[in-house]
């Protein structure tokens, strides 16, 4: 077998089979690619609680401030997702590798742009959002955030390199460098946050090193491997000369992406305001039940990134029927597979509150809130598959409306209101009202919207 063979089996074609395989064989690498990362937070968790909780607090408060840099980055590497894969349908091998090489260009400079200001900013914000009862975290937080920081540029190129893979068809690009920068992560923590040999012990900032130096390799290895073409798809040096009309495409596809992620990601943190209202007996189970919802949600993310990636292909091949085919399929499969998941955590979610906290209060309310929470769970996962047909579309404001309509518009409200009335059953109430709701609004755009049509 040829290396030109080798590498063109990296690729899944959906041209030559069937939808559901197709949506197999894209879908299944993003899963494992999205628990590796639940497991290199998992790690980091271990290892930090060992030195106590003031340390360990202090990544529980930055967290959120480099989600909501992350965020912002997110809208363009979908943006890349949908132009590359509806070139690569359209079979325009010359426009999909140079917008590649742009997307490389914006990657780039919004890293560098979003590090700096967060380093430069990096105390203000910390002391924004710590209350003066966790005055002792804020040093640890700071220095933990700025090392982050530094990282941040290369987390990037790692994640603009999967994006052009993924438009090309080859979504276990992804799984492969996040298992390599798993297990680094695995391996540095330790030895950093503890210290080994002639490397010293460096606690909260050595836990920040490990997850740095493991983005500095992803990154740098993802881009060599794409711009040498080691996958089947290269990127010239020439690609990346400035593109003023295709980074105009970039941006305006990917900006309100971008936005939707960063509005929902602060979205979150006001929802953690009233669940923390009601003392830590309620936050610990809702904290659990939310953790066991983003394991069994991550199955419909890695389907609606398959659904990404076939309906860009079948919109740049003009191949309409086969687009819609892909969301109906993809909704069916998305929706029997939570269906069945949602069943389990229905009957058993005490015992899975258990295994995390044993403590009987606890259980108690981790036993109720899957008790109301999983019937609707099978509805607020299948919108996956709606918001990213959109994406594959490059409707990405249609896609921006549904995310923010369903948390600011929908539960936020529903939340100030039910919880008031209801107590902490209030909160559940309206995750059950929003998650189905979230769902029909999603499915009214794919059904009547406009985006049955490529925009290359």
């Amino acid at each position: 077998m040829s290396k030109a063979t080798i590498k063109k089996n990296h690729r899944v074609d959906i041209f030559s089979r069937s939808i559901l395989s197709s949506l197999f064989l894209l879908s299944w690498p993003m899963i494992v690619s999205n628990l590796m990362q639940t497991l290199y937070n998992i790690v980091d968790a271990y290892f930090l609680g060992k030195l106590g909780k003031v340390e360990f607090s202090a990544t529980t408060i930055t967290w959120p401030l480099v989600f909501v840099f992350i965020s912002f980055t997110i809208g363009f590497s979908n943006a890349t997702v949908t132009l590359v894969s509806q070139y690569t349908g359209a079979k325009n091998k010359k426009m999909s590798q140079k917008t590649a090489g742009q997307a490389y260009v914006v990657s780039i400079i919004l890293g560098l742009i979003l590090s700096t200001i967060g380093i430069l900013f990096s105390n203000q914000i910390i002391h924004a959002i710590t209350g003066e009862k966790s005055a002792e975290v804020i040093p640890y937080a700071i220095r933990y955030f700025n090392i982050i920081m530094i990282g941040m540029p290369f987390g990037f190129l790692f994640n603009i390199s999967s994006s052009i893979l993924r438009g090309w068809g080859d979504s276990k690009f992804s799984m492969h460098m996040m298992f390599y920068s798993t297990i680094i992560n695995i391996i540095l923590d330790p030895i950093f946050i503890f210290g080994f040999w002639l490397i010293p012990e460096m606690g909260v900032a050595g836990a920040a090193w490990a997850t740095t130096i493991s983005r500095f390799i992803t990154g740098v290895v993802s881009s060599y491997l794409v711009f040498k073409g080691e996958r089947g798809f290269k990127i010239n040096i020439e690609d990346l000369k400035p593109d003023i009309e295709i980074i105009k495409k970039i941006l305006f596809i990917g900006f309100p992406g971008s936005l939707s992620y960063t509005i929902t990601s602060i979205g979150f943190a006001v929802i953690m305001k009233f669940v923390s209202s009601f003392g830590p007996v309620i936050v610990s189970a809702y904290g659990i039940g939310n953790r066991i919802i983003n394991l069994i949600t991550m199955i419909s993310f890695g389907i609606g990134s398959a659904v990404t990636t076939m309906v860009g292909q079948f919109l740049g091949a003009n191949e309409i029927e086969n687009a819609e085919k892909t969301v109906k399929t993809a909704f069916i499969t998305n929706f029997l597979i939570i269906t069945v998941l949602s069943t389990f955590t229905f009957f058993f979610g005490g015992h899975l509150t258990k295994f995390f906290i044993n403590e009987p209060e606890v259980i108690k309310i981790g036993d109720i809130f899957f008790k109301y929470v999983s019937f609707s769970l099978p509805f607020f996962a299948s919108m996956s598959v709606f918001v990213n047909t959109l994406v594959g579309a490059g409707k990405t404001g249609q896609s921006m409306i549904i995310n923010i309509t369903r948390l600011w518009g929908i539960r936020i409200p529903l939340i100030a209101l039910m919880s008031q009335k209801w107590g902490f059953l209030g909160l559940f109430y309206a995750m059950i009202i929003s998650n189905i709701l979230a769902m029909i609004l999603a499915w009214l755009f794919v059904k009547f919207g406009n985006w049955r049509k490529s925009i290359i």
